[in-house]
């Protein structure tokens, strides 16, 4: 696809997100990546911006195996067994493939040159490990998707995590690989409890906020991720934007509003303004309000300069 006819934004959804649903009473609720969607495709017609929506390709087993173990994904794909929820759910297993399969199809347009921007809502599942899941992520989708741009196409990827909680699963799975840097920015003492300290020497930033941490903070906290970049030179940025750093969500203590989160997915926008970009939408607990708008603003701080967004 020319240049000239580069879509302004790709977005990656299934409605089969919406039943992402452990239970009634869980913080994680599948309805935030429909309401999201809604909210953007809606604010693009009235903008006039060409977002193209597109459902994901399936992935294969092989694909888990970059960074799972074999055991782990047979658990999880055949048996329909995980620790996130109770007795056998072959649903949330198939869901928790397609989450994958919406990531590496972003990745796909963007390496295809088809858009500057791909999204997947319900990307960017920080928290799951090698061989179990956490913090209500199954498979590593991030870290999936780093390792094949970096071992089959020879890309380095910059990953910034603004999740309220620690990247801890996509930098400890990614540690190892010299062609990525992770950056995360995050609450000091809550769950998971890590990213303290950064790793300097395996290019693994951590970035804790004190609790009440605003908009500010994270500007600062985005200005560093840049800062970071200029030495590590990557080729494409992939953006874990949690909405549970928004002021009222449940799960943090942090007073991000979502014109923070615009401008901090702007900023990044304006260094990189001809870099792909993938975006994941990671954590986010105010499924019916909050979260939506979030990853709508975000959506639209990333567009292309050219598009001549400006703030919703």
């Amino acid at each position: 696809m020319r240049e000239e006819t580069m879509e302004h934004a790709i977005l990656v959804h299934s409605p089969e997100y919406a039943n992402w649903v452990f239970d009634k009473t869980h913080p994680t609720q599948g309805r935030r990546f429909l309401h999201a969607r809604n909210q953007l495709m809606l604010e693009a017609q009235r903008r006039r911006l060409n977002v193209y929506e597109i459902e994901p390709d399936t992935c294969s087993t092989d694909d888990l195996h970059l960074v799972h173990d074999m055991g782990y994904v047979f658990d999880v794909t055949i048996r329909g067994e995980c620790d996130e929820w109770v007795g056998q759910r072959h649903d949330l297993g198939d869901l928790a493939k397609m989450f994958v399969s919406g990531t590496l199809t972003a990745l796909d347009v963007l390496l295809d040159k088809k858009t500057l921007l791909a999204v997947n809502y319900a990307g960017a599942k920080h928290h799951a490990m090698r061989d179990y899941a956490s913090g209500f992520c199954v498979f590593a989708d991030f870290a999936i998707a780093a390792t094949k741009a970096t071992n089959e196409y020879d890309q380095r990827i910059a990953i910034f995590d603004c999740d309220a909680h620690h990247g801890d699963g996509t930098e400890m799975l990614l540690k190892s690989n010299k062609n990525v840097m992770t950056y995360s920015v995050h609450e000091y003492g809550i769950f998971p409890g890590t990213g303290l300290l950064s790793d300097w020497r395996n290019r693994a930033y951590n970035f804790p906020l004190a609790p009440k941490s605003g908009d500010d903070a994270l500007l600062t906290a985005t200005e560093g991720f840049l800062k970071a970049c200029e030495e590590f030179q990557p080729t494409m940025i992939f953006v874990a934007c949690g909405a549970d750093g928004l002021a009222d969500d449940p799960l943090s203590n942090l007073m991000y509003t979502p014109d923070g989160y615009f401008n901090s997915m702007r900023l990044i926008r304006e260094q990189f303004y001809n870099l792909p970009i993938l975006l994941g939408g990671a954590g986010g607990y105010l499924p019916d309000t909050g979260t939506p708008e979030v990853w709508k603003n975000a959506t639209l701080g990333l567009m292309a300069l050219n598009t001549e967004v400006v703030k919703p």
